[in-house]
């Protein structure tokens, strides 16, 4: 219980630093503290042994990495002034990425059944939902403030 309400404090003291993000961009230092957050959540929701947790976070750092590379490839252009050969081009750009994204979360639940139970991979979606949820309610109450 004591470890719930601590890991829950440390969640919601991370999150007036998004105020500190300077152009909707979080910071190094900022991005750092959400990510060891993220960590301790998922650990404590997922109840990783240590063993389990030595295999699994290598596992899950490396997709994660994995997906913001095909995110970073990724253009943004001005869809108002596309053409329609330039928006063919994006579509199928974008189902190629959707592609390979599928690949990896194939590839992350292959890999990770070596280092936690299906059970906790299912968990794991879970986990990441709520974080994900609490981080932008929490964003939001400080916009309003």
């Amino acid at each position: 219980m004591k470890l719930n309400l601590l890991l829950i404090g440390c969640l919601f003291s991370i999150i007036p630093l998004w105020g500190q993000a300077q152009g909707g961009h979080l910071n190094k230092e900022t991005r750092e503290r959400i990510e060891a957050q993220r960590v301790a959540f998922i650990t404590q929701k997922l109840s990783l042994t240590p063993g389990e947790a030595a295999k699994f976070w290598p596992i899950y750092n490396e997709h994660k990495d994995q997906l913001k590379n095909l995110r970073d490839d990724t253009e943004r252009p001005d869809l108002m002034n596309v053409t329609d050969a330039e928006a063919t081009t994006i579509i199928e750009q974008h189902l190629l990425m959707e592609e390979k994204k599928q690949a990896l979360k194939r590839d992350l639940l292959s890999r990770l059944k070596t280092a936690i139970s299906p059970r906790k991979i299912l968990m794991l979606h879970a986990a990441e939902r709520e974080f994900n949820r609490e981080l932008l309610r929490k964003a939001k109450d400080l916009r309003r403030d």
